[in-house]
């Protein structure tokens, strides 16, 4: 009787040792699309601040008509 304690404990913890190392896996997994998401991001925004300082200062409102009308 006690071994089959002993038995159902360690077959316990040997499924949680593999759920953890499956989580630690995905975790690792996330923090390397996060670290390359991070970078894409700082990426895009160079680029928008180099086409921001090309494009001229006048900002044009939401109420401006088109030059046609």
């Amino acid at each position: 009787m006690e071994k089959d304690n002993i038995l159902v404990i360690e077959e316990k913890i040997a499924y949680l040792e593999l759920a953890n190392s499956q989580l630690e896996d995905e975790v690792y997994r996330q923090k390397l699309q996060i670290d390359a998401l991070t970078a894409s991001l700082k990426t895009v925004k160079a680029f928008m601040e180099v086409l921001d300082d090309r494009v001229p200062n006048e900002k044009l409102s939401v109420l401006d008509s088109p030059p046609h009308y």
